[in-house]
């Protein structure tokens, strides 16, 4: 695949990192007119286009980590997630299309409609699965795949979401890439920008990338998971990872000053992580996330019950209650793709024994 030279961030290193050319950006923004409240002006940034073969944010992180030196081979790549994760989907359609394999440690969740299809996409990729109940379980699922199935090329192992310092590393240039957006006039500089948070390598490179362009604003971070998984702890972590791979790539000295809290507050970048749409738990559906997912359809825009519709659950409560100001952005991470077109009959027969059992034990 073509490697990209024409990033912002190569501006702010002496050594960037190679990346492929693997998303069209930038992804526009547009205004959410059916989103504003009292006062507050909601814009979108449509990353839902990042890439006609699957978008979404993960495409983002994909082009920094495909083209590192632990990825950039051609040995299958083994990583974790929900049997609906879309960074799974996202990994397996973008190896299948460098002739590589996905080795995929997968947990169970609630079987809605849009997991059924996002599983039948990527079994479509060639991707082999080992199944466990629960997240708690995957350590199981790591010994069946690595004592007992002993693949003939097992995978160099991948953090779930590509949540790594790499990773990030494609959020800081969408921050950046937002920066010029607002500096062409596309949009207003926003007061909050709205972002899910999972594993954290979104929102931690959206952090960064924000205070590098200059763009004074507060990120709020809508968890679609526990406190006991992201925190501000586990936040901070992940910044912390990232920034050492900038330093790493050579981070212009006058940036480096006070390491990233410093950034941050020089550029008046804040955060914050809100729990409150969690709900029962890791991809569970609620009523908040669903009517935003039903509204979102009415207006052309595809969302999903695990992250997005939660993030818009939270940007609707927080206007409600007056607790946004001015412009607002909702920066959409899903990639809206037609999942359907992707599948292929008899998928079924290719999963795991006790996935194709679950399967079947549920309704159409």
């Amino acid at each position: 695949m073509a490697a990209r030279t024409d990033h912002h961030l190569a501006a702010f290193l002496a050594r960037p990192p190679a990346r492929l050319r693997l998303a069209d950006l930038p992804t526009p923004v547009e205004r959410a007119p059916w989103l504003d409240g009292a006062g507050v002006e909601v814009w979108i940034k449509r990353d839902d286009r990042t890439s006609g073969l699957y978008g979404g944010g993960k495409v983002r992180k994909l082009e920094w980590l495909l083209a590192s030196d632990k990825y950039g081979g051609d040995q299958p790549i083994v990583s974790l997630g929900g049997i609906g994760s879309h960074h799974l989907l996202a990994l397996g359609l973008h190896l299948q299309a460098q002739g590589r394999e996905l080795h995929a440690l997968t947990f169970d969740q609630v079987m809605t409609p849009h997991v059924r299809d996002t599983l039948a996409a990527t079994v479509a990729t060639g991707a082999k699965l080992w199944s466990v109940g629960s997240r708690l379980l995957l350590p199981w699922a790591w010994l069946a795949y690595r004592l007992w199935a002993r693949p003939a090329r097992p995978g160099v192992y991948m953090s779930a979401g590509g949540s790594t310092g790499v990773g990030g590393l494609g959020f800081v240039e969408a921050g950046l890439e937002l920066g010029r957006q607002i500096d062409a006039g596309a949009l207003p500089r926003p007061a909050t920008v709205y972002v899910t948070g999972g594993s954290a390598a979104s929102s931690a490179g959206l952090g960064l990338g924000l205070a590098l362009a200059g763009v004074s604003t507060h990120l709020r971070i809508v968890s679609a998971v526990e406190r006991w998984i992201l925190g501000g702890y586990m936040w901070r972590r992940m910044v912390g990872d990232i920034w050492r791979e900038l330093v790493r790539a050579g981070l212009h000295p006058e940036l480096a000053v006070g390491g990233w809290r410093g950034l941050l507050q020089r550029s008046r970048v804040t955060w914050s992580i809100d729990h409150a749409q969690v709900g029962p738990g890791y991809a569970v559906p609620t009523p908040a996330g669903e009517a935003m997912v039903a509204l979102a359809h009415e207006h052309g825009l595809v969302l999903e019950t695990t992250y997005t519709g939660k993030c818009t659950a939270a940007l609707r409560a927080d206007i409600a209650a007056g607790r946004c100001q001015g412009p607002v952005l909702l920066w959409n991470t899903h990639a809206g793709a037609d999942l359907t077109a992707l599948a292929r009959p008899g998928w079924q027969g290719e999963l795991p024994p006790r996935l194709r059992a679950l399967h079947g034990s549920m309704a159409p």
